[in-house]
């Protein structure tokens, strides 16, 4: 998948559900539970045991649009691609990362939390700009840097829970990303809140591949 129809299919559904455990099996139920609640795009962080296992199986056996997260060095990005990733997400701004995401075929967001950063990783061709962490950077923030760089596609991440991410995406968000607010808990109780938040956003649940 190209990284503009990954691009078109986040701006679509408007979240990014982000899963991190300290168990694969739970990643698994989680990711599939807020798939089939939904939201498709999903985010599976590196620091999970076995993620890049997890990841290979949500590509080839579901519809999401699976990525990874907390990519922290270039090595990880050709792992990740050999797994099925279509996108990754840094908490930092690491130029050779970002290169090495375009150079695979992948969309990339880098954290970026001020002006400098920003301007960065505008530069470096990135797709999404990840605001993080965005509770601490605030709506006002992520307003004031949309002034200078109109072209940045927000994707505030940090902080972001059922209950406001629609202040987000209302203040000029492109998507958000979610994290355990969304992904934690028993696989029933994911599915329904992703249900429940897609179905606030106009979206219709994914089935899974024959």
């Amino acid at each position: 998948m190209k990284p503009e129809e990954v691009l078109r299919i986040i701006g679509e559904h408007r979240i990014v559900a982000i899963v991190r455990t300290q168990d694969p099996h739970e990643a698994w139920e989680s990711a599939q539970a807020v798939i089939e609640g939904g939201l498709p795009v999903v985010e599976v962080s590196l620091t999970t045991p076995g993620a890049l296992a997890t990841i290979q199986k949500l590509a080839s056996t579901t519809q999401g649009v699976i990525g990874a997260g907390t990519v922290l060095a270039v090595s990880d990005v050709e792992k990740v691609v050999d797994a099925g990733a279509t996108f990754i997400v840094t908490p930092n701004l690491n130029p050779d990362i970002v290169s090495a995401a375009l150079t695979a075929g992948l969309l990339v967001g880098p954290g970026v939390f001020t002006a400098t950063e920003c301007h960065q990783a505008l530069e470096l061709g990135a797709h999404l700009l990840k605001l993080f962490p965005a509770s601490s950077a605030g709506i006002p923030a992520m307003k004031s840097l949309s002034d200078p760089f109109p072209a940045a596609r927000w994707l505030p991440t940090g902080g972001i829970t059922p209950d406001n991410f629609t202040d987000w995406l209302s203040a000029g968000a492109f998507a958000v990303g979610m994290g355990s607010a969304l992904t934690r808990g028993d696989p029933e109780l994911v599915r329904a809140r992703a249900k429940m938040i897609s179905t606030s956003l106009g979206n219709t649940p994914s089935s899974k591949k024959n």
